[in-house]
């Protein structure tokens, strides 16, 4: 059992949360790059140097904004993976609940999204602790495709063509890390799959649909139901 905070670490971490409330109003107003401590410390009457109690500069606050928001997106995932519909309902529709829940999110969380996909910026390097997060949508997406794949239930048209080394080599993470049974062809489909994911909910959320695509919605279903069959899921 975890000892109980002290009243110092009750603040501290009261403090911290209010710091963020405000850096993610500065993010959304002015954009990630031109976070700054000090207009932060002004919201908040208080000294810039004080902040550094709390977070040690510019890039330690932008990591902890980052990191928030892939544990956010991650737990969206595996809530949504962990209610998705089993049995006659088949692997497509099994898997096609976590993409929906990413877009649902990043609807809700633009500037999030932002901050994971969006421009990197400039001078920053994102911190290692993010991959765990994006581990855990990854492992949630794939989920599906790796128990249909292990009960043979992927089909197999188009699917296990001739696989380039150099290729082979470009997703050899992804397979080892988290799919070391399944055919590397299957791997390679589930990477350019969360690709599109990717790809299609940021055009929507970056308002790179407008004039082009009149209902989001509907064209991200029918890219979805498209990279299920791809894949080969049933």
């Amino acid at each position: 059992m975890a000892a109980p905070r002290t009243a110092r670490e009750r603040v501290r971490q009261e403090m911290s949360a209010e710091i963020l409330s405000v850096a993610r109003r500065h993010v959304a107003r002015e954009g990630a790059a031109a976070l700054s401590l000090r207009s932060i410390a002004r919201d908040l009457e208080m000294a810039p140097s004080a902040l550094y109690r709390y977070f040690d500069g510019r890039d330690a606050l932008l990591s902890a904004l980052i990191l928030a928001a892939y544990e956010s997106l991650a737990d969206q995932a595996e809530r949504a993976a962990a209610g998705a519909p089993a049995g006659a309902d088949g692997d497509a529709a099994r898997w096609l609940v976590v993409p929906r829940a990413l877009r649902t999110w990043a609807l809700a969380h633009p500037h999030e999204w932002g901050l994971i996909f969006g421009t990197p910026v400039p001078g920053y390097e994102a911190p290692e602790e993010t991959v765990q997060p994006y581990a855990r949508v990854a492992a949630a997406l794939m989920r599906p495709i790796a128990e249909a794949a292990a009960a043979g239930r992927l089909r197999a048209d188009g699917r296990d063509g001739p696989v380039s080394d150099e290729l082979r080599d470009a997703v050899e993470p992804v397979r080892k890390g988290l799919f070391p049974a399944m055919p590397v062809g299957s791997v390679v489909l589930a990477v350019q799959s969360w690709a599109s994911i990717v790809g299609v909910i940021s055009l929507e959320v970056f308002g790179h649909w407008r004039n082009t695509v009149l209902d989001p919605g509907e064209f991200f279903e029918a890219t979805m139901r498209s990279e299920a069959e791809s894949i080969g899921l049933r």
